[in-house]
């Protein structure tokens, strides 16, 4: 099956028209995209992919709202939507072997030098109160300063300069350790970021992880760390794609790899777990065939314990689908509150002028358990010099 984004987009076009719409109309990436995107979604209950051909101030066409569907993320696995946490899992278990080749379509054009401009680009501004542009779709790939061990993950970037960002590295994951190893060397680290991919990529890339910036909520700014953009490199005809933050488009392409990875965090403690779904930021349904008494309070700890974005997990009977769940919790219930153990934090965008605490459990929550604490090319990552700094969502 080819694994490049075009071809996944003539896929929809022959499985689903309506699920492809083009807009010609002039457009503004400041706002008017994701208003779009928000009012389809939310008055029409559409979630077409979506391909603005004519947007004010660059030459590139944006592409958005890819994975706003589970069955269109199922389509770019092969497999039918009720498949995917097992076709998932597989994949997992048997991983595919990366394959190098000298070149490709993405170096049809290099840019270097002078020639770098990152205010080419659609310079996407989604929400009130977001500092500035964001790069939403990019995929970094860096390697370990000091092993063969390689990663890659969404990161987003504010556009700070012609070759210049601030990037978002959540505490404590990959891409903010090599960035401390090569720090404590005194070198820059190496970072290549892809923006455009096939759905299936996009998915691999979450293999440990989801995408940062869940909070819907702007919280302040925080100083981030700069890259040096080196090189950008694209087709003739490229397309840049954006996903629009804290919409179905960000928060969907996650669930899938979380619900893989919580899946295999419960069957580790909890043998006869017979689903996990994650139908939002920060929530996780459980479904056990509970044998012996404390089994569900595994669950809950196994969860919380392997993603640090959670903070709500229901377990429920296996008899209880939990796709859909809409019954009241009933006998035995429980209640856990985990103190002490890290994480994660709200992340900022731009000084509000309101604050708010993302998804704050209500009290008496029943058996709610919570914690209280399109381009590729080539960019260094490193320690901003004073007066670099910068607030990044």
């Amino acid at each position: 099956m080819a694994q490049d984004l075009r071809s996944y987009l003539e896929q929809i076009k022959r499985r689903k028209p309506e699920d492809f719409k083009i807009v010609a109309k002039p457009v503004d990436p400041a706002y008017e995209i994701t208003a779009l995107v928000v009012k389809l979604e939310r008055e029409a209950k559409q979630r077409p992919v979506l391909l603005f051909e004519n947007v004010k101030g660059t030459k590139f066409p944006v592409l958005t709202n890819l994975h706003a569907s589970r069955p269109r993320l199922a389509a770019a696995m092969g497999v039918a939507p009720e498949e995917t946490q097992r076709a998932y899992l597989r994949a997992m278990e048997k991983p595919l072997a990366p394959k190098v080749v000298k070149t490709g379509p993405v170096k049809e054009v290099i840019l270097t030098g002078q020639k770098i401009n990152l205010y080419d680009l659609p310079q996407m501004v989604h929400h009130e109160g977001d500092a500035g542009p964001y790069l939403t779709a990019a995929i970094s790939f860096a390697k370990d300063p000091t092993a063969e061990v390689w990663n890659c993950a969404y990161n987003r970037l504010m556009i700070k300069g012609r070759d210049t960002t601030s990037i978002h590295l959540t505490t404590g994951k990959h891409l903010w350790e090599f960035h401390r190893i090569a720090e404590s060397r005194g070198e820059p680290l190496p970072v290549a970021l892809v923006i455009g991919v096939h759905p299936a990529i996009a998915l691999g890339a979450l293999a440990i992880g989801s995408i940062d910036e869940d909070e819907r909520y702007s919280l302040g700014e925080r100083q981030r760390e700069v890259v040096r953009v080196k090189a950008i490199t694209h087709r003739r005809d490229a397309m840049f794609q954006d996903i629009t933050v804290a919409h179905l488009d960000h928060l969907l392409l996650s669930t899938i790899p979380i619900e893989a990875n919580l899946y295999r965090a419960v069957r580790a403690m909890v043998p006869s777990v017979k689903a996990v779904r994650v139908p939002g930021p920060f929530t996780c349904f459980v479904s056990i065939e509970q044998r012996v008494p404390g089994q569900a309070k595994n669950a809950i700890m196994a969860v919380l314990g392997a993603d640090l974005y959670m903070k709500r997990v229901v377990v429920v009977d296996h008899d209880v689908t939990p796709a859909a769940p809409t019954s009241t919790p009933r006998r035995g219930r429980t209640a856990t509150r985990q103190s002490g153990a890290w994480t994660r934090r709200p992340s900022p965008r731009s000084p509000p002028t309101r604050r708010a605490t993302a998804c704050r459990p209500r009290s008496g929550s029943g058996s709610t358990s919570r914690t209280s604490s399109r381009s590729g090319g080539g960019a260094e990552l490193r320690q901003p010099s004073r007066g670099e700094r910068g607030p990044l969502a």
